[in-house]
Order: structure tokens, then C-alpha cells, then sequence
């Protein structure tokens, strides 16, 4: 029977000699026990033709009989509970946050080109308010997003949503049923001119801030995006960079580090995203993360309320999740009709710095600057700036 034993059978035999010599003889009792009924039954099986035969599991096929029970009486022996990844008794947003930093930068991620799209797909649902007749009216306002962004901010994105029905708060009145066509396109405006500093928002933006949570934290206190006093709005600043974007993952890393750094945030277990994928979220004044109970990846957000509000909901009450299901990085945008796209606002007056003012215009990419030379030109398309007509003017 020599010539059956597999490559790693002399090492399973070792192991399973080992799990035998610490048994108690009540322990070996009873499994041999067990082994002999098992055995005996297999022996019945035989005997009737008709009767399906048992299927074992083996480890490896090993040579003798008693080895081979050996083997068997080891693994009818009770064994322990699987070993679990050390987690600490009490759940800390700090401890969350950083196995979030450590699950984001070990993520694989595409680099975008200048030239591309950053492409996410997500899902959403915030509160929709209407006044009429002196009173307000609200309920969730749910929608399936994709969303084209240009990865350095100077190209034309591109906005899809798609309305899902309305959900109903709990102390607010019935939302109005869908209407009309549920699909709706808006082209978006490039936030940045060619040349120019890369704007927020972007992804050659978030590619340019530091790596390192304690200068990042820096840039973060000394940059705020809104008025909320300093914690607030680094903790609301986090949110917004990570929403419907594909991150550097060294940034988001340093992102989530930084936010463990900000004193007041909690562990809320069992949160559920917009699709009704739940994990643990960090919150902080009702505004959460949610992460991936095992893998710790970023799978949305959730706002609550932290006290009851007349015509919403009582403390708790869920009032704003996403779940950002994709992202990718493309090269083109979705062919749709002109028609069927909404103007989703002015372009931003551009001025290339490098470029000298006259009389002669070039119009790109719907915005006009002003040009003087051949090499003004070249700069032009140098920059990867896609030149659609001359605008002549004396």
C-alpha cells in the first residue's frame, strides 16, 4: 500500500500521532467507539445493494489499518472553535478607522490618465422637503446614480439618476408616487480650467494632497470647506473626499487615520447601508461611515438624527445613506442623445495664465481663451486641450 501514500501524508501522520498522545483513555474510549459503529454500518451498507453507501472526507490516504483508525479516532475527537482574528472586547472608533486605513491601502487600484474618467455607480437616499400652504413636507428621496467625472477637471462629466420610489418617514406624510420619466442625464461642467491648479473635488486634486495623517491632518484644519467649527467640518471634509470618487488608496488611508484623530465619533454596530448591506460605522453628531464588519472596506455612508424632529422622526431615524457599489476608470463617455441631456450649470470663466490677451479667440471645450501665437497653440495642445473652432474677431 506504499504506493498510495500522498506527498503529505508522512506529515499528517505525525500530526495525528501528536493529537492522539495527549487524549484521556475515556476520550479514546469513546472515539473508538464511535469509529466501530461507523465502521459496522459501512459493512451493513454493503450488504444492501440498494442502500447509498456514506461518502468520507479523507485527509490523505495513509498505509495500514491502524494508522488509518489511528487517523479516524482523531478526527471523531471533539475539537475546539476555529481560531478568530484577535478584536477587542469593546469596539473603539479608532480602532475601526485604523483597520480601515490598513484595508485601504493594501486595495489594488487603477491610476487614471489626465485625459479619463473617473466612473462610480452608487446608490442614494436623502430627504426630499416641499412648503406648501405654510407647512413643509418630507420624505426620502431615493435614487441609482452613475456618475463620469474627469479625473484632472478640465473635460465635460456626465451624470445619470435614476428616481427609485419615494420612502416614507416615520412621523412624515406619505411621499408623492413617481412621475414622469424616472432617467434623467446632466452633462457637468468642467470645474477647472486647462493649466490651471487642480480643483477639489478631483481626482488629480485628492492625488496631490499628503500622504502622511499628521501632515495631511494639518492641511485639513488649515483648508476647511465650510463653517463648522474645526472638528466638525475635518470630520464633514473626510466624508466628501471619499464620496462618489475613487481615492489614492496611501490617501484614504490617511484619511480614515486622520478621522481617528477626531475626538467625539462612536461605534455603531449592525448599520446598514442604502442597499441594506450592513457593517460597523463610525459616527460623529449622527453623520457614519460604514465599513465592512470583516473586511473593513468602506461600503457607504448613513446620517441620523440625534433628536427627534416634528414631521421626520424621533432620535435615530435614518434620513441620508449612500452605497457606493463601483468604480472604474474610463476612457470615454456614454454616447447619449443632446436631447435627452440637462444643462447642469455655466462653465467656469477660464484664463490661461501663460497665454497673452487679443483680438483673435479660440474656442475649447465650450470655453473661450484668448490666444496670440503658434506657440501659444502648442501650449494649448499640449496640455491634452481638444480644440473644436476658431472664433475670428478684429
Amino acid at each position: 500500500m506504499t504506493d498510495l501514500l500522498e506527498p503529505e501524508a508522512p506529515r499528517e501522520l505525525k500530526e495525528l500521532r501528536a493529537g492522539i498522545a495527549d487524549r484521556g483513555p475515556a476520550e479514546l474510549h469513546k472515539a473508538r467507539a464511535m469509529l466501530s459503529a461507523e465502521i459496522h454500518g459501512e459493512r451493513r451498507a454493503r450488504e444492501r445493494p440498494r442502500a447509498r453507501p456514506r461518502r468520507w472526507l479523507r485527509p490523505a490516504l495513509v498505509a495500514g489499518t491502524a494508522v488509518a483508525a489511528a487517523a479516524l479516532v482523531v478526527s471523531l475527537l471533539p475539537r475546539g472553535p476555529a481560531p478568530r482574528a484577535a478584536q477587542p472586547a469593546a469596539l473603539t472608533a479608532a480602532y475601526v478607522l485604523n483597520r480601515a486605513a490598513t484595508a485601504a491601502a493594501a486595495t489594488p487600484q487603477p491610476v487614471p490618465r489626465p485625459d479619463q474618467y473617473i466612473y462610480v455607480s452608487s446608490v442614494t437616499m436623502y430627504v426630499s422637503s416641499e412648503i406648501g400652504n405654510g407647512q413643509e413636507k418630507s420624505w426620502l428621496y431615493r435614487t441609482r446614480r452613475q456618475i463620469w467625472q474627469s479625473a484632472d477637471g478640465s473635460r465635460t462629466g456626465l451624470l445619470q439618476i435614476v428616481q427609485q420610489p419615494n420612502k416614507k418617514l416615520p412621523w412624515g406624510p406619505t411621499p408623492p408616487a413617481l412621475s414622469g420619466d424616472p432617467v434623467d442625464w446632466t452633462t457637468l461642467p468642467p470645474p477647472s480650467c486647462p493649466g490651471a491648479a487642480p480643483v477639489r473635488g478631483t481626482y488629480t486634486f485628492l492625488a496631490s494632497l499628503p500622504t502622511d495623517p499628521v501632515r495631511l491632518r494639518d492641511w485639513l484644519y488649515r483648508h476647511r470647506a465650510g463653517q463648522n467649527p474645526a472638528d466638525a467640518q475635518a470630520w464633514t471634509d473626510i466624508g466628501d473626499m471619499l464620496r462618489e470618487m475613487l481615492v489614492p488608496p496611501r490617501l484614504a488611508a490617511a484619511l480614515f487615520r486622520v478621522a481617528a484623530t477626531i475626538p467625539g465619533a462612536t461605534v455603531v454596530r449592525d448599520a446598514a447601508n442604502a442597499v441594506g448591506q450592513t457593517g460597523v460605522a463610525v459616527s460623529r453628531s449622527g453623520s457614519e461611515l460604514i465599513f465592512g464588519s470583516r473586511t473593513y472596506q468602506l461600503i457607504g455612508e448613513r446620517s441620523v438624527l440625534t433628536r427627534p424632529v416634528a414631521g421626520m422622526g424621533p432620535a435615530g431615524t435614518v434620513v441620508a445613506s449612500t452605497a457606493q457599489l463601483r468604480e472604474a476608470v474610463v476612457s470615454t463617455l456614454p454616447d447619449v442623445p443632446q436631447s435627452r441631456k440637462d444643462n447642469g450649470g455655466p462653465a467656469p470663466a477660464c484664463r490661461l495664465s501663460r497665454l497673452l490677451p487679443t483680438s483673435s479667440h479660440v474656442r475649447v471645450r465650450n470655453h473661450r481663451y484668448t490666444c496670440v501665437t503658434t506657440e501659444n497653440m502648442q501650449l494649448l495642445r499640449q496640455s491634452g486641450t481638444e480644440i473644436h473652432q476658431w472664433l475670428c474677431a478684429d
